[in-house]
């Protein structure tokens, strides 16, 4: 009986909590963009395609419109600063063969939403170099005048040369073609445990899931379905075989960040819970390929990039539980162990719950 009146203070208290001004943007703690660059070879040119953060732009850009537009006012908008978007990329993306800098051309401008996000889609043309140009691209944009924490994950397919590269502050040069794998691998690892690191929701539905067990044999027997069922999506929505848009999948993974909760508050039978497990390990899959877009065929490089996120984001999982199993271990063996376990489940619950309705509600 005193469990029961503990809970429900807990539970309503959780509700009060979800009043705080606490949010948490998914996965994302600066302004990532991405591009392709791709030859055509029929008309002779080298075609760049780069998404920018529309409004992070606008810090530098005056479009003259604020969050809220129309997406046909933003695309307005973006096209009739061209002149401006065009000199501020000839001198902050730069394209050299043989050491010469080539010049580019915006062909095209748009607006596109990617993970909850406005990007200014910007279409370029360079001239098509020699087969036996070397080519260097460098990346200079937002790092030294607006967000040193930027990034942009670059996909290039120049034929037999082709691959994924991530320019960030420290590493604004490209040269195509002497990409180490070792340095690709790496990269990519990093990105994906910088990935998990930020997403709080899927930490949270994570430490949920290891409260809710007793026995380490239990944490494996759970964390490697959801292992096993976020990779599989994560895959196949990194190379477009599955595109599900972020206005239903980061409402969902905040639901599951509740139920998880529920489960372990009211004690729900265990009988199908690795299967619920593998269900929201798919939903968080998607989740996490929000930092992959690669947006190129299916290549043993791109496989690699896939692979290696996949294992930065295992490393980071498994660097949570390996701190937090032990940790409820030795807390259980008090008393008060109870109202503390129960105190932060009610508080998981109502950040669940809070997330949930500020995603859906929008």
């Amino acid at each position: 009986m005193k469990k029961s009146i503990a809970y429900s203070v807990l539970i309503l208290g959780c509700f009060f909590m979800m009043l705080c001004p606490f949010k948490a943007m998914a996965h994302t703690d600066n302004s990532e963009g991405y591009s392709k660059i791709t030859m055509d070879r029929e008309n002779e040119k080298l075609h760049v395609d780069l998404y920018i953060d529309y409004f992070e732009m606008g810090r530098l850009i005056d479009y003259g419109v604020n969050p809220g537009a129309t997406p046909a006012q933003l695309s307005k908008a973006l096209s009739e600063k061209s002149k401006a978007l065009s000199d501020y990329l000839s001198a902050h993306f730069e394209m050299f063969y043989n050491g010469e800098k080539a010049e580019g051309t915006i062909v095209s401008t748009n607006v596109e939403k990617r993970v909850d996000r406005d990007y200014a889609k910007v279409s370029l043309n360079y001239p098509m170099p020699s087969s036996e140009a070397s080519i260097q691209i460098y990346y200079n944009i937002f790092f030294d005048d607006n967000d040193p924490m930027h990034r942009n994950i670059l996909t290039y397919d120049f034929g037999e040369k082709n691959g994924q590269f991530i320019f960030q502050a420290g590493e604004r040069e490209l040269q195509i073609g002497e990409e180490s794998l070792v340095n690709q691998i790496t990269r990519f690892i990093k990105l994906g445990f910088h990935h998990i690191m930020i997403g709080y929701d899927h930490i949270l539905f994570v430490i949920a899931l290891v409260m809710g067990t007793r026995k380490l044999s239990d944490v494996f027997k759970i964390i490697t379905i959801f292992t096993i069922a976020h990779s599989i999506t994560l895959g196949l929505t990194a190379l477009k075989f599955l595109q599900l848009p972020a206005e239903i999948i980061e409402p969902l993974i905040a639901l599951s960040i509740a139920y998880v909760a529920v489960e372990s508050i009211l004690g729900f039978s265990s009988k199908f819970r690795l299967t619920v497990v593998f269900i929201f390990g798919l939903i968080h899959g998607v989740g996490f390929a929000g930092a992959l877009q690669l947006n190129n065929e299916i290549t043993w490089q791109t496989l690699l990039s896939i692979l290696s996120f996949n294992v930065g984001v295992e490393v980071g999982q498994a660097l949570i539980i390996t701190f937090l199993f032990p940790l409820l271990l030795l807390i259980r063996k008090f008393k008060w162990s109870f109202y503390l376990q129960g105190a932060t489940t009610a508080w998981i619950l109502g950040m669940g719950l809070f997330w949930y309705f500020e995603r859906f509600l929008g």
